[in-house]
């Protein structure tokens, strides 16, 4: 994911550099006194480029603001306005150097006409929208709509001489389209060569035909009924039927064939409901009932998506949450109130920024933050008010993927800890000794060998003391260390010879250096991990029960009981 992330801002730092030499050529033409006509061409069609770069680099911040973490979130933040700021004061300088130009032109215009006396009376303009030119790129769908536009506003407007023409077909052109007249001399003359050759390249009734008909067969299959989605539908088919019709295909008899093979595409919620509207139809449906049918799913569904996501979050989660308990909904009224009243808000240090942002908080220590969390009644996961971890839907810790916020993880060290260990699989003690289960702490780690449980035990004059227990599902011993045996009283009753001899001395057969099998409780010996020794734990009473093995998949820790060494030649 972080390769990902990389590779989406180097993205965005080429559009940032497009900002950047846009805004020095506007500066460079800026300086000249008067814009000529071929120069205010030059920049409609660099502003009409630049112009659509925004809906890319909307959706290439969008993924760059999912991807990220917490953490990150504020920076893509900050970096998406500083880079709209830049990008709409140099369309705003462009749109006034265009304004200018054309104010300009006019100007010379209406002299020369005042001087000639030809067409005073036609003078009065209304400033109208620019009507941008049309694009087409060498699809047979895209040419019948390309040729017909082009034509109503170049190539039949007797006030645009040829040459003009010409640079407008040109700039009008991309990919294969291009190619074609690309070998053209630019000249007046050659206008109607290239226009003759572009129509006798894509005028091709048969391919055209074709070409939208499948069309029509290729329409994607509708998995989920959505307004978007119908709306689409509706679109392809209009569209197409519209150029056969242009292109002189019996298209008015039609109607049942293109129905049926539209109806196939639906959703099952549309077609059902489909197949109950063409019951109640005296007569068979034609093709404009069917689009006024998808066309009124639509608005029907557009209402419900637009009351949908007007919703809050919190309140679609109280609506569908309404057996759960009552903090939940205390929560969710208090995070509700609160950016009302203030917005986002430290409950820290009371600063216009969320917790995970606070430095004081960052500051403290782990155990400081998660007491500071569970205090403020924030989400563990988030630490965001309005809800628990339960039902966060935020990602989870990047260091060991449980379902609490990164800078509340703890990591713990996979040795044997210092305190005193009960190691074992049901711990048979005394009569006089009792485990406290509500005051059991379970020590967990992605890197854990062992689990281990912090608990109260009771001795034999019945006080109570700390101390650490092993969980070790497959142990089928008891063992205890010296001093907590000392401080339970257990040492009077007697203890096994054999017991001591096993716990509390360190064993010979295992050395810095020796080569050893690896316990694997799901495969026979034979299939056993192959390691050698390169480092050994001694625990506080001096007994090594823990060694690193190097193995050909990397450095492990293994309990003695988990390896077995293997004879020296």
């Amino acid at each position: 994911m972080a390769d990902s992330i990389k590779t989406l801002i180097k993205k965005r730092s080429s559009m940032k550099s497009k900002i950047t030499v846009f805004n020095n050529y506007l500066n460079l033409i800026s300086s000249n006194a008067d814009i000529s006509h071929l120069q205010r061409l030059d920049l409609e069609e660099r502003f009409n480029r630049f112009e659509a770069m925004y809906s890319d680099f909307d959706a290439l911040q969008t993924d760059i603001e999912v991807l990220s973490d917490d953490a990150e979130a504020e920076s893509a933040l900050t970096d998406r306005e500083e880079f709209e700021r830049q990008f709409f004061r140099v369309v705003a300088l462009a749109r006034s150097l265009l304004a200018t130009s054309r104010d300009s032109a006019g100007s010379v215009a209406g002299s020369e006409d005042a001087n000639s006396g030809a067409l005073n009376t036609k003078q009065n303009f209304v400033r109208l929208p620019k009507i941008s030119l049309p694009c087409y790129d060498g699809f047979y769908q895209s040419w019948l709509e390309f040729r017909d536009t082009y034509i109503s506003l170049i190539h039949n407007n007797a006030c645009i001489d040829d040459i003009n023409k010409f640079h407008y077909l040109r700039a009008s052109l991309k990919g294969s389209a291009a190619s074609i007249i690309q070998n053209i001399d630019f000249k007046a003359e050659h206008y109607k060569i290239a226009w003759d050759l572009l129509c006798e390249r894509y005028n091709n009734n048969r391919v055209l035909v074709n070409n939208h008909i499948q069309a029509l067969f290729d329409v994607e299959q509708i998995s989920r009924e959505s307004s978007v989605s119908l709306r689409g539908l509706v679109d392809v088919i209009n569209k197409n039927i519209r150029a056969l019709t242009t292109l002189n295909q019996p298209t008015n008899h039609w109607d049942t064939l293109i129905i049926f093979i539209m109806a196939k595409k639906l959703d099952v919620t549309t077609s059902r409901n489909w197949e109950e509207h063409k019951n109640s139809l005296t007569t068979d449906p034609i093709l404009s009932q069917f689009c006024t049918f998808l066309n009124k799913r639509a608005d029907l569904l557009e209402s419900v998506e637009s009351n949908f996501i007007n919703c809050s979050t919190s309140i679609v989660a109280l609506n569908n949450q309404t057996n759960n308990n009552k903090s939940i909904i205390t929560h969710n009224k208090k995070s509700i109130a609160y950016n009302k009243q203030s917005g986002i808000k430290c409950p820290l240090c009371s600063q216009a920024h969320s917790l995970y942002s606070c430095e004081s908080f960052r500051a403290l220590s782990i155990e400081n933050r998660i007491q500071k969390a569970k205090e403020y009644k924030v989400c563990l996961n988030c630490l965001r008010l309005g809800h628990n971890a339960k039902y966060c839907k935020l990602t989870h810790c990047k260091y060991c993927k449980v379902k609490h916020n990164t800078l509340l993880h703890i990591e713990i060290n996979s040795t044997i800890p210092s305190h005193d260990v009960l190691p074992s699989a049901s711990p048979s003690l005394s009569n006089d000794v009792a485990l406290s289960a509500d005051t059991m702490q379970l020590a967990t780690s992605a890197h854990c060998l062992l689990s281990t449980a912090l608990v109260n035990v009771t001795n034999a004059t019945g006080n109570k003391c700390t101390a650490r227990l092993l969980l070790d599902n497959g142990s089928t011993a008891n063992f205890v260390t010296q001093s907590l045996s000392e401080k339970l009283g257990l040492s009077q009753r007697g203890t096994s010879t054999k017991a001591k001899t096993k716990w509390f001395h360190s064993s010979d057969e295992v050395k810095l250096g020796a080569l050893v099998l690896i316990k694997d409780k799901t495969a026979p010996p034979l299939l056993w991990c192959l390691g050698r020794v390169v480092k050994i734990y001694p625990g506080v009473d001096g007994v090594t029960r823990v060694a690193e093995l190097k193995t050909k998949k990397g450095t492990i820790r293994r309990a003695f009981n988990c390896i077995c060494p293997l004879p020296e030649h």
